[in-house]
């Protein structure tokens, strides 16, 4: 079929896809059939995101761990901040892992285990990240072969082009909250994002913020529920929505603007942002201090505010310690009383 390069067929074309929406990107997200394909060829790391038990066992033949309780773990501090940017570097070169690397990162089934090591990537300049959302699970059910021998790779120097455009800090967010080319994304629960669940000194969002719960990306978002009261024994609902879903959820963005998409702690977020990368979102940031700082600082403004009831909560205390000692003295006015013998 020939192309006809007329104004009229470049305006058609132009009309074409802003109708369509922005593209998915098949390099951001892939799928099992890709990682088969690609995992042993020359300058692909495979990644698996999990916790160095999981890994142990069983895990995709070939794949590296970073250990511990997992990457999105062993990559951030103990408030789940990003670490310094040279503390990356070498925990990543001392992996074997490279910045110009193809780097396939897994975890469990649309699980933000996985997520957060893919954005922290891209923070750090990496441009051939992919996401594999559907991740060991998916693996099993393709009956594909499993592995429990742990792979070390030689150490290698992970050297950081930063792409600040990809974090958001909490200052960055206060400048930009009246910058109509921003857009918040709200990734938390409804009744985190209307106050009613309090999970900082105070309750509410970021004023201007659209509610996009991170689970409203399964194509069942009540998954996660199912699974842990034991409605269902697997994880498939936690499968990636398909593209036409997923642009009909985010359609309120504009993907020309920048989104800033963030939640308690800017874990949840990052499955909100490798969906909007994968939808063709160039500019998007995670902003890693998230509602449990923005929330707890009273100088930051907060859209439907609440508050803790201290003197609430320290009622319940109080009486939580006299049901404590009652019990106490029960147990002790039970225990038998010892007799003297002569």
């Amino acid at each position: 079929m020939k192309r006809h390069r007329t104004a009229s067929g470049s305006m058609v074309l132009t009309l074409l896809l802003a109708l369509a929406g922005p593209a998915v990107a098949a390099e951001v997200i892939v799928d099992t059939a890709y990682v088969a394909k690609q995992k042993d060829k020359p300058g692909v790391v495979v990644l698996d995101a999990r916790p160095d038990r999981a890994y142990k066992s069983d895990h995709i033949p070939g794949a590296i761990t970073l250990g511990g309780r997992g990457a999105a773990v062993v990559l951030r501090d103990v408030d789940a901040r990003i670490l310094p940017v040279k503390t990356l570097e070498k925990i990543l070169g001392e992996a074997g892992i490279g910045r110009d690397q193809e780097i396939i990162v897994y975890g469990n089934k649309g699980d933000t285990g996985m997520t957060v090591p893919f954005w922290i990537l891209e923070y750090l300049g990496a441009e051939k990240v992919r996401a594999y959302w559907g991740g060991i699970d998916d693996w099993k059910a393709a009956k594909h072969p499993l592995s429990r021998e742990e792979r070390k790779l030689p150490a290698a120097t992970f050297t950081a082009k930063v792409r600040g455009d990809r974090l958001a800090s909490t200052d960055y967010v206060k400048t930009h909250l009246k910058n109509a080319a921003v857009q918040l994304v709200d990734a938390r629960t409804p009744k985190e994002f209307s106050g009613d669940d309090i999970r900082a000194v105070r309750g509410g969002h970021i004023p201007g913020a659209v509610l996009i719960p991170f689970e409203q990306n399964w194509v069942d978002p009540e998954a996660a529920k199912k699974l842990g009261d034991g409605r269902v024994t697997s994880r498939d609902g936690m499968a990636l929505k398909e593209a036409q879903a997923l642009r009909e959820l985010y359609k309120g963005l504009d993907p020309k603007k920048e989104v800033v998409a963030y939640c308690q702690t800017g874990t949840r977020s990052t499955l909100s942002y490798v969906v909007l990368r994968s939808l063709g979102f160039e500019k998007v940031r995670n902003y890693d201090d998230s509602w449990i700082v923005w929330g707890s600082r009273p100088d930051l403004p907060v859209g439907n505010v609440s508050y803790y009831d201290f003197v609430k909560v320290n009622a319940a205390l109080k009486r939580l310690d006299q049901l404590e000692q009652q019990v106490d003295d029960l147990e002790r006015a039970m225990k038998p009383k010892k007799t003297e013998t002569r």
